[in-house]
């Protein structure tokens, strides 16, 4: 089974793509959330011990850039994933190849690409993601394959091509 695609990105299609592929597990995100919390319980705990042995005000003037650097530090460590998720994201749209009309089949053997005839099997990639909107696949060696529910000329052909990336799933 054959299922041809055909479209050009937007920015949006990128984004959403580079942040489905980059997507943290639950227990990643929990982690960073509670090495975060910890890092924060152990400064406040610190400053205030401090103030009170040199009995000086808790937000002592003094010290406001220094309380204000250690909070962007932690906010930095909470929404790193976000922020090289963005940077990726504004790297691939602004490559002048995105703005052409990508077209190609979907089929058993992988995903072929019109005009250099590439194909990518399925067994080179290493992530599947399927939502409502989008079919995301990243390789190995990171190369990222999304597709669009508009690149399929009717929805039939979207839910074969949602199918057939699940179906391949099952198989890794």
């Amino acid at each position: 089974m054959e299922i041809d695609f055909k479209g050009i990105y937007t920015r949006g299609d990128v984004f959403k793509a580079v942040f489905l592929a980059n997507k943290q597990t639950r227990n990643r995100e929990l982690m960073r959330i509670g090495i975060a919390s910890f890092a924060m319980v152990i400064y406040v705990a610190y400053t205030v011990l401090v103030s009170i042995q040199s009995k000086t005000t808790l937000l002592d003037p003094n010290l406001i850039g220094s309380h204000l650097l250690y909070i962007l530090l932690i906010a930095l460590f909470l929404y790193f994933p976000h922020i090289t998720s963005s940077v990726t994201a504004l790297k691939i749209w602004r490559a002048p190849t995105m703005r052409y009309e990508y077209k190609g089949t979907l089929s058993s053997a992988g995903i072929l690409y019109s005009g250099k005839k590439t194909l990518i099997t399925w067994n080179q990639i290493v992530t599947k993601l399927a939502t409502d909107e989008i079919i995301v696949l990243l390789t190995g060696n990171g190369i990222l394959s999304f597709f669009p529910r508009r690149f399929f000329r009717s929805e039939g052909d979207w839910q074969r091509a949602r199918q057939l990336v699940e179906s391949q799933s099952n198989k890794v």
